[in-house]
């Protein structure tokens, strides 16, 4: 990487051009070092729909570099621009072919082709009847296995719903949805936050990952020190745009009780919590259970409670975790061994590639109940859209 990095080549790029022109051949990738880029698609005479910009360190055209394709849309400099370019023929003589740098280059202009079409019809989506419903997947102690579940039943869902279903990745300040379903995220919620107003609606879609499974995903953030931008008020922009564009939006938080995560769980429609059959689990999930009925008045009603087995065999019961929390679990997933862990490192979902596997019939099982419980009523309820900040 080193040695390519010395081939770029600078350019520039004024205020109003554009720098590449959705149809033309190309073999040229671009790194955007300052300004911003409007990225666009045309799809009849004179109708052009805006579906990313580009700031410093974003880049665009790198499906040119690894494809012979035509330029799939247009790229116009919003500010003058300085740029760092990379052709094909560079590319080739600097990198081996079997370099990692070259394979995760492939990765990434395979899932930008793959997100293209959904961001296309994002950004042009009308309001539907109904919003999204939402889903927190909350556990108040860590190592639950909350972000593989909440990846797994984000994924089961998108099986009927491919394209509809929204998992947002709020576990601050350290982001592994996107690492564990073998995604390569280039854009972030946060990162929307720092666009001027105008332009916060096409930053956040434009940070959405199309996962070949049908789930999309939008991280909160790409590095730890961006957990700061993530705010309350920058969410609520967020779902006000996003609720209307999906059928179901599910938040994966981390375990700090933060203004946050009280929000999100305060206002989703169903809040899943996890549990593992620990004393200490228990302890916890027990306070979180008495918070949700003394001070967050959410009903018992509105949580779906999930025993996940991490160990084969453990000195807390099923029975145990029923007596203690007095509440009914809606779910227990039975261990699975190493097979979560085999399929992280993979790059895979383990619903989508072994159904039959105890985590992905626990986490099929959820999705039947998300996907069960939006009534009529429940919809028309939530159609003013999800606002964070205590009733």
């Amino acid at each position: 990487l080193h040695a390519l990095s010395r081939r770029l080549a600078p350019a520039s790029a004024a205020k109003g051009s554009v720098i590449v022109h959705q149809g033309d051949p190309g073999d040229t990738m671009f790194i955007v070092e300052s300004g911003r880029c409007e990225v666009y698609v045309e799809e009849s005479p004179g109708h052009t729909i805006t579906i990313a910009l580009m700031g410093p360190d974003d880049f665009f055209g790198e499906m040119a570099l690894i494809s012979e394709e035509t330029r799939t849309a247009s790229v116009r400099a919003l500010e003058d621009c300085r740029l760092l370019t990379l052709d094909r023929k560079t590319l080739y003589e600097t990198v081996p072919a079997e370099s990692d740098a070259l394979i995760e280059l492939t990765k990434l202009v395979e899932q930008r082709k793959d997100t293209l079409p959904n961001l296309i019809a994002r950004a042009r989506m009308v309001a539907p009847e109904q919003a999204a419903s939402t889903v927190a997947v909350y556990s108040p102690k860590g190592g639950s296995g909350r972000t593989t579940i909440a990846v797994n039943m984000a994924a089961a869902l998108a099986r009927r719903f491919p394209g509809e279903v929204l998992l947002v990745d709020l576990a601050l300040p350290y982001n592994h949805a996107a690492l564990i379903s073998y995604l390569t995220p280039t854009g972030c919620l946060a990162a929307a936050s720092q666009v001027p107003p105008q332009n916060f609606e096409e930053a956040v879609l434009g940070a959405i990952l199309h996962h070949p499974g049908g789930m999309m995903l939008l991280p909160g953030v790409l590095r730890a020190e961006q957990a700061d931008l993530i705010t309350v008020d920058l969410v609520n922009r967020a779902m006000g745009i996003l609720v209307n564009a999906f059928r179901y939006i599910i938040f994966d938080l981390g375990v700090a009780f933060t203004d946050i995560v009280i929000s999100v769980l305060d206002h989703s429609q169903r809040v899943l919590v996890l549990v593992t059959p620990e004393l200490s689990s228990l302890k916890d999930v027990g306070e979180l259970l008495n918070i949700f009925n003394n001070v967050l008045n959410i009903v018992p009603g509105r949580v779906i409670l999930a025993l996940n087995n991490k160990v084969p065999k453990s000195v807390v019961s099923k029975e145990d975790v029923v007596r203690t929390l007095k509440q009914e679990l809606s779910v227990e997933i039975d261990f699975d061994g190493t097979k979560p862990d085999e399929a992280a490192v993979k790059g895979e979902i383990l619903v989508l590639t072994d159904p039959k596997s105890a985590l992905s019939r626990g986490a099929e099982q959820l999705a039947q109940i998300i996907a069960g419980t939006t009534s009529a009523g429940e919809a028309k309820e939530k159609k003013g859209g999800f606002k964070l900040g205590r009733r």
